[in-house]
């Protein structure tokens, strides 16, 4: 039997696309059911599946949206597709060597599907029923909204989460929240190493010739050391907006409990109380999806994570269906809205929306793959989001302290690790960590850390430096954090 119409081809437009309007206008989209008439490691005999989708493929293929498991040998890895095709639906043959049957007959191509007609992938292979259902149950929105939602999540995200999700970590960082740093190949850093040491070598040889040229140019390097020398003294003696507090040196380690008590009241626990899709006119909502930490400063901002405020722009693998969900709807005409409290150990409460939130997203990536628009942040020194308040009090910053860290400065940092020290709204208690700088000034903007022992819901969190007069100063916000001891700090300079 064959047919052929347009060639298929898999797409994030007849997944991602279609599924996300069978969630949110359902009430114009049709779907069709699929019964299993044998059981298998994923359905059971008489399992009735709804598909909601344009497009799905059958096989033993992880990605295929209708998997059998590996007992079924005469199954392809890619079987069979399923298609819509206008107000119709077809069948198209994928596998090159295991014939598909509709009937009985061998499908050659492809062939358009009917009411009560039954599938069989292979010779004595497993059978499928077609089903399409009429009058008041033919829209998918007689199926119940989460159930659409769990659907969407099985059939439209699985082909690609993987894929959405490596775009998402393109450099894979560990947010101090779940993500796991990946190790980069020994190969690479093995020639990077070389790039950067040619690049060293030539610089170098520039510089000696320049140098031995003649007295005059020697003069005029001279002279250029000179300024460079005023200017890094002139940079020095900026204030921060903290001034009375700004550049004084850092301590090594004379941190005391009466010092760490008197910032407590400044750091509050934030919890994500809920997020809001919204999608042509419906709405879904998500409860208590995460916690961090933020901070308030004595200008009157209040600090935390960027991926604190807005979690979906960091999907962090490829089972973070929420997020890649959320980031789908959030950049193809919806509004995801993340409705946020932060609790202070002195009872007072703050609320918050993402959508108020000052963010720097200079630099997002964005990406359309058919049709389908995706955008994701990066985990550098972007990773901020700061609220404008009224209230008074809070902690000192310096701005210029932050940028010239010396190696081995001891940092302190206060937060609520997995939610420790969140015990009720009434008994909140920041626990500390601290943290080593393991090299002077910035790393690709960011504070490198060593000897970390931040943890996940230190997100967002203060982190301090101590003066020589032993006062606790904000230096920078926990970001992220790699392997056993490794970490990372936005700069509280980076926030604009």
């Amino acid at each position: 039997m064959s047919q052929p119409t347009q060639t298929y081809k898999r797409s994030l437009a007849g997944s991602v696309g279609a599924g996300l309007s069978s969630v949110f206008n359902a009430g114009g989209r049709t779907y069709y059911i699929l019964e299993h008439k044998v059981s298998s490691q994923y359905h059971r005999a008489g399992e009735a599946q709804e598909i909601i989708v344009d497009q799905i493929e059958i096989g033993r293929d992880p990605k295929c949206q209708v998997q059998f498991d590996e007992n079924f040998k005469t199954v392809s890895r890619r079987h069979a597709a399923i298609v819509r095709d206008g107000d119709n639906w077809k069948l198209v043959q994928l596998s090159k060597t295991n014939q598909t049957f509709l009937n009985g007959h061998p499908v050659a191509n492809e062939w358009y599907l009917q009411n009560g007609d039954e599938i069989q992938l292979s010779v004595n292979g497993p059978k499928l029923g077609f089903i399409v259902p009429t009058g008041n149950k033919s829209k998918t929105g007689s199926i119940a909204l989460s159930r659409r939602l769990s659907l969407f999540r099985q059939q439209a995200l699985k082909p690609y989460k993987t894929a959405m999700a490596v775009m998402a970590t393109l450099i894979v960082l560990l947010i101090a929240g779940g993500i796991t740093f990946g190790v980069m190949d020994h190969k690479q850093d093995v020639a990077t190493a070389a790039l950067h040491q040619s690049q060293i070598d030539a610089a170098n040889e520039q510089l000696q010739a320049a140098i031995a040229a003649s007295e005059q140019q020697q003069e005029q390097i001279k002279k250029m050391q000179k300024d460079y020398a005023n200017l890094q003294k002139k940079l020095k003696d900026i204030d921060s907006p903290s001034a009375t507090n700004a550049n004084k040196r850092v301590s090594g380690s004379n941190t005391t409990n009466k010092t760490i008590a008197a910032c407590e009241p400044s750091v509050y626990f934030v919890l994500m109380r809920k997020i809001v899709l919204t999608y042509e006119g419906q709405t879904k909502t998500f409860e208590n999806v995460g916690a961090g930490t933020g901070f308030l400063l004595n200008d009157g901002r209040f600090i935390t994570a960027r991926h604190v405020v807005e979690p979906w722009m960091y999907p962090t693998n490829e089972n973070d269906e929420v997020n890649l969900l959320c980031n789908a709807i959030a950049h193809n005409g919806g509004k995801v809205v993340c409705h946020l409290e932060a609790y202070s150990p002195t009872g007072k409460k703050l609320t918050f929306q993402s959508t108020n939130a000052r963010i720097n997203r200079s630099s997002d990536n964005s990406q359309v793959i058919d049709g389908v628009r995706f955008v994701t942040a990066s985990l550098d020194a972007s990773d901020y989001a700061y609220f404008r308040t009224n209230e008074t009090g809070g902690l000192p910053y310096d701005n210029a302290l932050s940028r010239r860290l010396p190696v081995q400065a001891k940092l302190t940092v206060l937060g609520y690790p997995m939610g420790i020290g969140a015990n009720s709204p009434t008994d909140i208690h920041p626990i500390y960590s601290e943290a080593v700088v393991a090299r002077e000034g910035l790393q690709n903007g960011l504070i490198l850390t060593t000897a970390t022992t931040f943890e996940h819901g230190n997100s967002g969190g203060p982190v301090f430096a101590t003066t020589t007069d032993g006062e606790l100063i904000v230096v920078g916000i926990v970001s992220a954090g790699a392997g056993r001891s490794t970490g990372f700090v936005v700069p509280i300079a980076s926030i604009q």
